[in-house]
């Protein structure tokens, strides 16, 4: 009895400290409005309802205000839920808002924080960006290497083929798309093309699989750090499973490409980043990238350039059957500009209306309903309030791509809201599913022309409709903070013309 009365003192002093802290950490500042908190915990009770997290998020904004702050653990989190409030932040102030808070479960996938995703902002981090921009330019362009554009359009033609055995029957369609758009990527980042039933290709498929989940945010280790030592976690182990399996794939990967390089011949994107990692430690002796660096490169090629694409285009043919009239005229579109002949990645600018059925659906999915988090660099300020140096910055993408301020009918599936009057293509200043500014994702060019040529593709052979006697695709994902549509079949009509 008398042990249990001295923890329960101690745990009563480190709980008075900790708020002591929290008080004299944050006095003289001009905080954004919060939800009253619990000590310790915060506001973390707001989020263990079973709604979606990006929608109370959206509910505490309707009171407090675009931008408001939460207390989680005893750290401050920042919320940004107007289009003017982000551009403040990742444009105008941009460096201000370019850092990466640590969480510990995220450490453990990226090799300390080595890639460009989930590292924090540093001249090292510029570096490895610029490189792997260029790595991207270089490869899209087809610099020493077959553009991306054209090994993206050979998959969709082998797709568009696999499917045929398929037609006027019903199907789930998926399995279909991971294969395809897992081999875009993997041609693009290491010159192999695998068969549905190559060991090594599910190996690749199941990791893609759990590290999707993994990288969940909203961990309680990441809000109360101690929590790893006194509960330790099931979902650590499994992220140590991931790793490891990860790790032996791309090292290899990474090993065959580094003796087998040649300058003269760049084959992939795995050879255009060791490329451009040898020029740049040529040049730049004090930030050097490093082996860590190329594979994280690696698998965040993986990771963004699969998962995202692949979730967007399965969100995209439930809206099509759920509107038909979108998909005809689509259908009349690649008629008239492209006839018989396969798709390419030149027609993409020919084609807004299919350009801006991929940007509507984008928009109406929300696919990442909230920004990867960032954090401030320094003190500073968005939309007249003060933000502390080491404060983590959210963004409610969903809320301000469902926003009526910014949308005309927002819940409905309009690829209008991306066009002009007479037919061209039209960008809003409140649409940001690739994020902005300092850390907007490098590879949105690559992901949108894989949804325009791959849905292109799918819809110049064939119309998508609902199995008969089935009901439409369920459009309400789940709870989640990535918005992942319910599993749906389709029926496959071939077109005759």
């Amino acid at each position: 009895m008398f042990f249990m009365e001295i923890f329960l003192f101690v745990v009563f002093l480190c709980v008075l400290h900790k708020l002591v802290s929290y008080h004299r950490r944050y006095e003289g500042f001009k905080l954004p409005p919060n939800p009253p908190a619990l000590p310790f915990f915060g506001n973390m009770s707001i989020f263990m309802s079973n709604r979606a997290p990006y929608y109370v998020m959206k509910e505490v904004s309707d009171k407090y205000g675009p931008v408001f702050s939460l207390k989680m653990g005893t750290g401050l989190y920042v919320v940004l839920s107007s289009a003017e409030a982000i551009r403040e932040a990742f444009v105008k102030k941009s460096e201000d808002f370019a850092g990466r808070p640590y969480m510990y479960s995220i450490s453990l996938l990226t090799r300390n924080n080595s890639g460009i995703v989930f590292g924090d902002y540093s001249p090292s981090l510029e570096l490895h960006r610029k490189t792997t921009a260029i790595a991207l330019q270089n490869h899209a362009k087809g610099k020493n290497c077959i553009p991306y554009s054209k090994k993206i359009a050979t998959e969709v033609e082998r797709l568009v083929e696999d499917l045929y055995v398929f037609a006027n029957r019903k199907m789930d369609i998926s399995n279909y798309l991971s294969l395809a758009l897992l081999n875009v990527i993997c041609e693009l980042t290491f010159s192999e093309r695998y068969e549905a039933d190559n060991p090594e290709f599910q190996e690749i498929l199941v990791n893609n699989d759990r590290f999707t989940s993994l990288l969940q945010p909203g961990d309680p280790i990441d809000v109360i750090p101690a929590l790893k030592v006194i509960f330790p976690s099931k979902k650590l182990r499994v992220v140590q499973e991931c790793v490891e399996s990860r790790d032996q794939l791309l090292q290899r990967k990474y090993d065959e490409h580094v003796a087998t390089f040649d300058p003269q011949n760049i084959r992939d994107l795995t050879d255009a980043f060791l490329a451009e990692m040898f020029q740049s430690n040529d040049q730049n002796a004090n930030n050097v990238l490093s082996e860590d660096h190329v594979i994280m490169a690696m698998w965040e090629i993986f990771i963004g350039g699969f998962e995202s694409t692949y979730t967007t285009l399965k969100w995209a043919i439930a809206y099509l059957i759920h509107n038909p009239e979108v998909q005809e005229r689509i259908q009349n579109d690649l008629d008239e500009v492209i006839g018989d002949r396969a798709i390419t990645g030149e027609d993409k600018n020919k084609l807004p209306y299919l350009e801006a059925t991929v940007l509507e659906t984008l928009r109406h999915s929300s696919f990442s309903s909230m920004n990867g988090p960032r954090r401030t660099t320094r003190d500073t300020s968005v939309a007249g309030f003060d933000i502390p140096k080491d404060t983590t910055v959210f963004c409610n993408l969903w809320w301000v791509h469902h926003d009526p301020k910014y949308w005309k009918e927002p819940d409905s599936f309009r690829p209008e809201h991306f066009l002009t009057d007479d037919g061209q293509l039209l960008m809003s200043k409140a649409f940001f599913p690739f994020s902005i500014g300092k850390r907007a994702c490098l590879g949105a060019s690559l992901a949108k022309m894989q949804l325009c040529l791959f849905l292109g593709g799918i819809l110049q052979k064939y119309t998508i409709k609902c199995p008969p006697g089935e009901p439409l695709p369920n459009l309400e994902p789940n709870a989640e903070l990535v918005r992942i549509p319910p599993s749906y079949n389709v029926w496959l009509s071939e077109r005759e013309r």
